[in-house]
């Protein structure tokens, strides 16, 4: 259990500080920088705290020193999960947390909309959900069901009164990703992919620092990917 617990949060601490050789480092290094500026923006100590798709709780550490209880619920189980369950119907009653994560999972609802309602049920007044969807993105799994453009993001989350949807990284930015993961995918050994990995998926992050950091685009239309923040 406790070797099961430490590969978990290894792949945690993997996505809040990405290795510059990993195919989505532009994604996560923006995602960390966005998600803690809107945490930081969030009011109040003793925070109860919903991680839903909470399997590995890799932002838990940008609020720990806030939190009163912090809930991992995931469909899932795992050493880090406290409930088990689907994200539609969610087993808590109304008006129960501060703040709520969901990053990467509304990709596999069904019915994202109904997950979204149910989110909004068991916020409290003014409380907060956090989420990141994928936009110009390749499926990575077959149980991926959707990607997200901002009018169909606003659509989804419009039982909230406000809602702040940023792209995670510019066109230029996705149009890179998109290539980093072409590059570690579609080699056929992996051997090969471990050597494109530490040569040209390096190349092509530090290449994507500069030009998002120049703002080389400003369109968001090859976005791999979109936070948002939706207020109750």
């Amino acid at each position: 259990m406790n070797d099961k617990r430490a590969e978990l949060l290894k792949i945690a601490d993997g996505r809040l500080h990405p290795s510059i050789t990993n195919p989505a480092y532009l994604v996560l290094r923006r995602r960390r920088l966005i998600l803690n500026d809107w945490l930081n923006s969030i009011a109040g100590e003793h925070l109860m705290v919903l991680d839903v798709g909470g399997r590995y709780q890799p932002y838990r550490p940008l609020i720990e020193d806030r939190v009163g209880r912090y809930v991992a619920f995931d469909v899932l189980s795992s050493p880090l999960v406290d409930v088990v369950g689907n994200g539609q119907q969610l087993p808590f009653k109304s008006e129960t947390f501060d703040l709520i994560i969901a990053t990467g999972v509304f990709e596999y609802f069904a019915e994202p909309r109904v997950a979204a309602v149910e989110m909004h049920r068991v916020l409290k007044p003014g409380g907060h959900l956090m989420l990141s969807v994928g936009g110009f993105n390749p499926r990575f799994v077959d149980t991926e069901r959707w990607r997200f453009m901002p009018a169909g993001l606003e659509f989804t989350l419009s039982a909230f009164s406000k809602v702040t949807i940023v792209p995670e990284v510019s066109s230029v930015g996705g149009w890179l990703r998109l290539n980093a993961t072409a590059v570690s995918n579609f080699a056929t050994y992996e051997f090969f992919r471990q050597i494109l990995q530490h040569t040209v998926v390096p190349i092509i992050n530090v290449a994507g620092l500069m030009l998002e950091a120049a703002g080389a685009s400003k369109s968001d239309q090859m976005s791999s990917n979109f936070a948002a923040l939706a207020k109750k």
